[in-house]
């Protein structure tokens, strides 16, 4: 017999259980309860319960509004009570609980997010107890993570776990299975130190993936971006994977473009490298736009001063980035939605034959035409005047710009793509095909209509009271910068000898960026009556054309040669073709174009020689023979990297390394004077041929790491760049040089040598605990040079630098999946207040009486004031069936400062010129969403 309580709620179920309590029965029917064969079809939920209840004997009670309009099927065979009813009740918001009689009752079933926990530690090998990189940690009863491999200090970390035991597995190859059952408390970290045991291993060939030849640079952990940091982006920022480099210690990434800067290096100093493959990344509007989608990348490297012969040659160092292939027979998807794009990523395995094969792919693009980002609307708007003292400069010496800038009304246009493919084929456990592929591409621009009174000032052969001749019109003018590029490549790695791996890549790159200004005739005047000031006012809006391409096909191959247990050699020979084109002018300057083809050889060899278990030391050289100039560069390069635990201080690591570098494809920036400069910038990369002589610089760093605690690491850099010879663009031989006629011009007409030093050094303290994980960074930099044609030869402040910089971050678990984020940044020291092209185009003719005020023939007295930015956020993350969703809500810049980028002038009625602040976006409110199925 069935009791229906009817509309009887909680207080109903209550007096039910009471009754029993005191031996009175609520229902009829036994509590033991028997196997019971059931077959219901899409039967009311009510009517299989009773008939439930009486085939297996038991008693049951449960609110008859709980399963009204609700129906089930069910097939059973001898099942006991409890499986009877969760067959009934499957797909169903209804729980049920057994009281101490055995009656069961219904009720709505229960849904809280789950408390998350995290877990962290540190895996060991050997007597000596050294950290093991690359070691595979699982857990495989929670089915929603499929592990993890230790970082270069061996050390992992898993987040979002359930709380509740855990049963952790770890293994490397050469060591024994380590398995282990941890407890994960809620909101808190638990941590565990696996110590794996050698293991021989017979086996024909054995190919060990692990560090060479003892001891890890523990300094490797900090320069690195995971990619779940990349993922995750900013506290109230779009994920952008370039501005992640600027959390790491001495890169900076400065707005409004996010031009990133290496230990004081120029933006063009670095090359930035996706699966080894060159990639030109200009502007990308800090935070705002980006070149790559952060779900497809496993992470991002930097290598700064100091880094060894096998990475290639730069004056700063590099950024290397990598498709994601890491959790191998995982199938998932995985989507992510912001105010700017939409991302998708899928990844398969499957068998070709008896081959394995693992693929992924990854899209994204913007969403300007459905929703236009209103920081991103602001930036365009702010920058897009034109300037009336670089106008002033282009025009007639009786036309006069006075009472400011000339109003614009800005219809701003952005927008990107960037598609990613990536499959990797086992063909044996030693044998690996790689083969990947990018194209992206992005552009920003602005539609403006310039309105303005343009006024000729009478001669001195006119009469004193004559009237200034005055002019309205309105230029229509559009002004875009877009840009795009497509890599890809093919590497094969396979064993050689017992001793010896190989590698073989081939690559292919490709990169293109134009620079787009087009002006309609002046509207609202006729004819026959456009002034020559009018006319020198549409030249002056017309700004910069310009285009570049460069295309690279590259071969290079590697041995990996293991002479002992603590020797090695390492060594790569390639062959690259690069074809590079460019056109560019502008009002102060005459068109130029260029094209060239050059051939590089080159080859690198690096021997690695440990010093027992905690040292070891390194020596590289690196050639590069230009056929055409049939010279060979030499570049010399040693490291010493020293890492060691030691009792009651926790692990320490240095690492001391220096040497020389070259740069044979440089990157130019040619300041832009349009009507918007909505890109301040034309970029151009040009390889260097004869006569132009490559760029050459010393380095000489230190790095110290201090782990005293699992909880807590620091950080401490230092490092000083003698640069001996660098080239840059000589404006002032640029603007002087005389038109010539179509036909390829030469660069060393208006490039220039220059030199330069610089020297900085920070400290970077990380925490992580259970109530709080938080960062600090310090950083100060200090770089001079001389530029060519300017600044009478002095050494100057370069125009990027940021003397002190100090970032502080947190994260603060409040439980249920949500945690509290702040991030917060102060810049110190900044010089070049004023708006660049005034630097490269104007003198003292241009502003007479006020250049002697102005000084801007020493740009290092121009301090901009301080710059200041915190953001906070909201981030919940939360799982159902497993369907990983993490949202995050989030406000940037927040006490909205007033931040100025740099400032512009406006001249006056009296002949003089004033200063005006053009300032970075102010606060804003970010929302996104990321799904993983």
């Amino acid at each position: 017999m069935i009791d229906a309580l009817g509309s009887y709620r909680t207080v109903g179920l209550l007096i039910v259980l009471l009754l029993g309590g005191v031996g009175e029965r609520a229902v009829a029917q036994s509590s033991a309860g028997e196997p019971t064969s059931l077959g219901i079809q899409d039967a009311p939920l009510g009517q299989a319960l009773e008939q439930a209840a009486a085939a297996a004997n038991i008693s049951l009670v449960y609110d008859a509004g709980l399963v009204a309009n609700r129906r089930a099927s069910c097939i059973t065979q001898d099942a006991a009570p409890e499986a009877l009813l969760r067959c009934l009740l499957n797909g169903h918001p209804i729980d049920y609980v057994q009281t101490s009689k055995g009656t069961y009752i219904l009720r709505p079933a229960v849904r809280r997010a789950p408390r998350r926990g995290r877990l962290a530690g540190i895996v060991r090998g050997g007597r000596e107890g050294r950290p093991l990189s690359n070691a595979h940690v699982r857990l495989p009863e929670a089915q929603a993570f499929a592990g993890t491999v230790t970082d270069s200090t061996g050390q992992f970390r898993l987040t979002g776990l359930l709380p509740g035991p855990h049963t952790v597995v770890v293994t490397h190859l050469g060591y024994n299975r380590h398995e282990a059952t941890v407890y994960v408390p809620p909101n808190a970290t638990a941590h565990h130190e696996a110590a794996l045991v050698p293991s021989p291993i017979v086996a024909d060939s054995l190919v060990i993936d692990a560090d060479r030849y003892g001891v890890s640079s523990a300094q490797s952990r900090a320069d690195r971006v995971s990619g779940g940091s990349l993922r995750e982006g900013g506290v109230a920022a779009v994920p952008d994977v370039l501005d992640a480099a600027g959390s790491l210690l001495g890169i900076t990434s400065s707005p409004p473009y996010a031009d990133l800067h290496i230990q004081g290096g120029p933006t063009g100093g670095h090359t930035l490298r996706l699966d080894g493959v060159p990639v030109r990344n200009p502007a990308s509007a800090g935070r705002l736009l980006g070149a790559f989608s952060p779900l497809a990348l496993d992470g991002l490297t930097a290598r700064k001063a100091g880094f060894g012969a096998l990475h290639g040659n730069a004056l700063s160092g590099t950024l290397e980035l990598d498709h994601d292939l890491s959790n191998r027979g995982i199938q998932y998807g995985a989507i992510r939605i912001d105010p700017r794009s939409l991302d998708a990523r899928l990844q398969a395995t499957t068998t070709l034959g008896s081959t394995p094969v693992t693929a992924m792919v990854t899209g994204r693009v913007s969403v300007w035409d459905v929703y236009q980002d209103v920081a991103l609307t602001d930036l365009i708007d702010r920058w897009s005047t034109l300037d009336p003292v670089l106008a002033a400069a282009q025009m007639p010496t009786d036309t006069s710009f006075a009472d400011g800038s000339l109003g614009a009304r800005t219809q701003p246009s952005a927008g990107f793509y960037d598609l990613h493919g990536a499959a990797r084929f086992e063909l044996d456990p030693a044998r690996q095909l790689y083969v990947s592929a990018y194209h992206g591409g992005s552009h920003l621009g602005a539609d403006l209509v310039l309105g303005k009174s343009v006024r000729t000032v009478p001669n001195e052969a006119e009469k004193p009271d004559s009237p200034l001749s005055a002019s309205t019109f309105t230029l229509p003018t559009h002004d875009e910068y877009s840009w795009s590029n497509t890599a890809a490549q093919v590497r094969y790695e396979t064993p050689v000898t017992s001793r010896t791996t190989g590698t073989l890549r081939t690559s292919v790159s490709h990169y293109r960026g134009v620079t787009d200004s087009e002006v309609e005739a002046p509207q609202t005047a006729p004819l026959s009556e456009r002034t020559p000031a009018m006319a020198a006012a549409q030249q002056a809006a017309y700004g910069q054309e310009g285009a570049n391409q460069v295309t690279e096909v590259d071969v290079e191959g590697r041995f990996d040669v293991s002479l002992s247990e603590r020797m090695g050699v390492v060594w790569t020979a390639g062959l690259r073709y690069q074809d590079s084109r460019f056109r560019i002018g502008n009002a102060f300057a005459p068109r130029l174009q260029h094209q060239t083809g050059t051939m590089r050889l080159r080859t690198a060899a690096e021997a690695t020689v440990g010093l027992g278990a905690h040292a070891q030391v390194e020596g590289g050289l690196r050639l590069t023979g230009l056929p055409g100039r049939r010279t060979v560069f030499a570049e010399p390069r040693a490291a010493l990297r020293y890492d060691r635990p030691f009792d009651g201080l926790g692990t320490i690591g240095l690492n001391v390394r220096g040497g020389l570098y070259r740069q044979f494809t440089a990157q130019f920036d040619l300041s832009r004077d349009g009507a918007t400069a909505v890109v301040p910038t034309s970029r151009i990369w040009l390889p260097l041929s004869a006569p132009l002589t490559p760029p050459r610089t010393y380095h000489l760093a230190a790095d110290l790491t201090w782990q005293p605690t699992p909880r807590w690491q620091v950080n401490l850099e230092g490092y000083r760049k003698w640069q001996s010879h660098l080239l840059a663009v000589d404006y002032s031989a640029l603007r002087d040089r005389p038109a010539q006629p179509e036909g390829t011009s030469d660069p060393s007409q208006f490039l220039g040598s220059s030199r330069g030093f610089s020297y900085g050094g920070g400290m970077h303290v990380t925490y992580e605990g259970d109530a709080l994980t938080g960062s600090a960074r310090y950083a100060y930099s200090r770089a001079r040079r001389t530029f060519p044609g300017r600044f009478d030869g002095r050494m100057t402040p370069v125009p990027w630098s940021e003397p002190h910089r100090l970032s502080l971050t947190t994260e603060v678990p409040l439980g249920a999946g949500l945690a509290v984020e702040t991030q917060g940044e102060g810049v110190w020291g900044r010089t070049w207040g004023y708006r660049r092209a005034y630097y490269a185009y104007l003198t003292p003719q241009d502003l007479g009486e006020a250049w002697e005020r102005l000084q801007l023939d020493r740009p290092g007295i121009h301090r901009l004031p301080p710059r200041y930015r915190l953001d906070l956020g909201l981030s919940v993350q939360h799982s159902w069936a497993g369907v990983d969703v993490k949202g995050r809500l989030g406000v940037a810049n927040v006490l909205d400062p007033q931040n100025v980028a740099d400032w512009a002038l406006e001249p006056q009625e009296e002949g003089s010129v004033s200063r005006w602040a053009r300032s970075l976006p102010g606060r804003r409110a970010t929302i996104s969403v990321r799904i993983r199925y």
